[in-house]
């Protein structure tokens, strides 16, 4: 009996550590299949009220915006793994009305992997816990 009692949390650990787990990021599906633009007629007013504040504007151009929906899954030990982006990239004219725009998938990405770099060389602590003391013997000579 004492042993089902850990054996049981154990199991059940195991279990919940192993399930996909999902994340969608921006838009919703739903918002990017009804992603309604017309060239020469639709307003930045109306893009903002209806699918709320861009993602993100371009930097060098105040007239281009994105709207973004991005769907990842991953295992509590893999990596993450892109199910589906969706890149609207809205280019307005002076006054914010539409001129064009074009989508963007998950086909026209770039698979770029992080990884972090250690740094090999030997550091040596000595000379840290010599710089540390001398700085706290240091007097404050601001009178």
């Amino acid at each position: 009996m004492y042993k089902s009692k850990i054996i049981i949390p154990f199991l059940i650990f195991i279990l919940i550590s192993c399930t996909q787990t999902f994340q969608t990021n921006g838009l919703s599906e739903k918002k990017i299949k009804n992603f309604d633009i017309k060239i020469g007629k639709t307003s930045k007013k109306f893009l903002i009220d209806t699918y709320g504040p861009p993602i993100f504007e371009n930097v060098f151009n105040d007239n281009v915006i994105y709207y973004v929906s991005h769907s990842t899954s991953y295992k509590t030990f893999d990596d993450r793994k892109t199910d589906k982006l969706s890149v609207f990239e809205i280019t307005l004219d002076d006054k914010n009305v539409v001129q064009k725009y074009k989508k963007y998938s998950d086909n026209d990405s770039l698979d770029i992997k992080v990884i972090k770099n250690n740094d090999d060389k030997d550091i040596d602590l000595s000379s840290f816990w010599k710089d540390l003391v001398r700085a706290l013997r240091r007097t404050n000579n601001e009178d």
